[in-house]
Parts: structure tokens; C-alpha cells; sequence
């Protein structure tokens, strides 16, 4: 796909994952016009391809339609939806999200839109085979979160099949990087390091599929660009032990033992590996690139700048 003249839509341009995906297309040069949106937009952007930013909430009734009108894209990055730490499992705004998502996907089939990309999750399958395939491991979500994400995307594909536009679904799996949400694992690991203030941790028993941010927007964009449909992991295929990073980050700190493992609960049915089968994605030609001590060195390294400066 040539996009030198496309137009493309982020949703969720100002999250965690969104504005990775900004900084990274603002480096370039390959669409003829990006488009963000945003309730709150940042002030500034620099680099070589502007980013027309929008301020607006995709849950008002009439923004989907209307943003779509205004923009007429030929290619959107879907990753606008309810984030909130640990609530986003089962919160009210999952429902608001589904149906705000089918406007935008109606409009964008209206004014002759090429290819919708949607963020899904992991969360989207049965955890329990742990190894997680596209078209083989059953979709049975275990949360309204799950539910939601997957009735989006079966509907996505449905108007796919009609041939209104291309989509495909990327299930993400686990991501660390700059910027991250500071309740996660790997930022409250770093933060307690850097703070010496006490933070408890499980075990880290349970292995998970973790991606560099670089890399999931990499994989974002690859598929963008590529034929897929339908789901596609970004996932690395890799699984690493949650006690293996909370060790890599305690050398790079130069603090061994400082967190504090085995306090906090671990759930009965927590799945002790969970990662995903990458060849769809890996058949764009992507890989991961980021080694993983070295995306956690960085990654450290920004929350301590992040902390000093405050």
C-alpha cells in the first residue's frame, strides 16, 4: 500500500500507545495528511509530518459521524477506549465505547474509507490454553472488557466481508515503555526504585507475552499497511517471567532485593503463562527489535527523569 496520498485517523492520540504511534509518524513522511484526535490535545508537536490534531469525546452522539465527515479518511488506527487502571475490566463505559466504535466504522464505510485498523486484546480470547492463536484458541473473554473488544471486532469484520473496507484487529498483549500508565507493573517497579518509597509486588511466578512500546507501534504500523484481516496478535511470541523483570530492574537500579515480592494476592485463577503466536504479524516482514534489558534500561531511565523533574 502506497499511502504518500492517504489520509489517516489515530483515535486515543494522546494515551499511552496513541502518542507513541504520533511521535513515531511524525518522524516521517508517508501520508499526505494524519489526523489525530483527542479530548485533550497536546499544545505543540514537532517533526516532519504534521499532525492536524481534534479535540473532541467519540462518546458525545454526534462526534463519530461528524469527525469522519470533516476528515474523510482512507485509513484509521482505532485505539480510542476506556483505560482506567484495573476499572477497565468491568466499567459502564465499555457499552458507550462499542457503540460509539459502530459509528465510526459506519461513517467511515459511508464516505468510502480503504482500511480500518482496530487495537484489540489479548483479553478478547480464553486464557486458558495460554498459548494464544489466531483462529484456533477460542474466543471466550472472561471479562465485559473482553466481551466488548470482541463484539467490536466481529462486527468490523462483518462489514469487511460486505467489502465496505479491509480492517483486521490487532490483539495486544503486554507492553511496557516511556509514558505508561504509572500503576502498571514495570512503571511502579521503576518508580518505587527510584523513590525507595515501598511497593509490594506477587511472586512473579506467571510468564506474559511483554512488548517495548517501539516495537507494538512497529507492529501497529506494519499492519496498517500490510493485506491482513481479521485478528492479528502483536504479540512478540516471547513469554518472559514477571520475577525476571522485577530482577533486570533492580541490577539496572543497582538495587538488589529493594521490591518487596510475595505480598500483594495473587488470584486462584490467574493463568501462570499467557502469550501469543506472532507468525500473521511476523508475515509483514515485522520482528522485535528492542532487547529486553535494554528497552527496561530506557525505560527506567525515563522515569527517573520524569521524577526529577517534579
Amino acid at each position: 500500500m502506497t499511502s504518500s496520498k492517504k489520509r489517516l485517523l489515530i483515535t486515543g492520540a494522546s494515551g499511552f500507545i496513541g502518542s507513541h504511534i504520533c511521535a513515531e509518524l511524525s518522524q516521517k513522511e508517508e501520508w499526505a495528511e494524519i489526523h489525530a484526535i483527542s479530548r485533550s490535545p497536546p499544545t505543540e508537536t514537532t517533526g516532519k509530518q504534521p499532525i492536524h490534531w481534534h479535540q473532541g469525546n467519540l462518546l458525545d452522539a454526534e462526534t463519530p459521524a461528524a469527525l469522519i465527515d470533516y476528515i474523510k479518511p482512507s485509513h484509521i488506527i482505532h485505539g480510542a477506549w476506556v483505560t482506567d487502571h484495573g476499572a477497565f475490566w468491568a466499567h459502564k463505559d465499555n457499552e458507550a465505547w462499542l457503540t460509539a466504535s459502530l459509528k465510526l466504522a459506519e461513517a467511515f464505510a459511508r464516505t468510502g474509507g480503504e482500511r480500518f485498523i482496530n487495537l484489540g486484546s489479548v483479553a478478547e480470547y480464553s486464557w486458558q490454553s495460554g498459548h494464544m492463536i489466531e483462529g484456533e484458541t477460542p474466543e471466550e473473554p472472561s471479562s465485559l472488557y473482553g466481551e466488548i473488544k470482541l463484539a467490536f471486532h466481529r462486527a468490523l469484520s462483518e462489514q469487511s466481508r460486505k467489502g465496505q473496507f479491509s480492517s483486521a484487529t490487532g490483539r495486544i498483549f503486554f507492553v511496557y515503555g516511556p509514558n505508561e500508565k504509572p500503576q502498571r507493573l514495570v512503571p511502579s517497579a521503576c518508580r518505587a526504585l527510584i523513590t525507595g518509597q515501598p511497593e509490594s509486588f506477587g511472586a512473579g511466578h506467571q510468564w506474559r507475552d511483554y512488548m517495548h512500546i517501539s516495537d507494538l507501534v512497529r507492529g501497529i504500523l506494519a499492519l496498517t499497511h500490510s493485506s491482513l484481516e481479521g485478528a492479528v496478535n502483536l504479540a512478540s511470541g516471547l513469554p518472559v517471567q514477571l520475577s525476571f523483570i522485577l530482577d533486570e530492574l533492580e541490577k539496572l537500579a543497582e538495587k538488589p532485593g529493594a521490591l518487596i515480592r510475595g505480598t500483594r494476592a495473587v488470584s486462584e485463577d490467574d493463568i501462570p503463562m499467557l502469550f501469543g503466536h506472532a507468525a500473521r504479524l511476523a508475515s509483514t516482514g515485522w520482528r522485535p527489535t528492542v532487547p529486553f534489558k535494554e528497552g527496561l534500561s530506557e525505560t527506567l531511565k525515563w522515569w527517573r527523569a520524569q521524577l526529577l523533574r517534579d
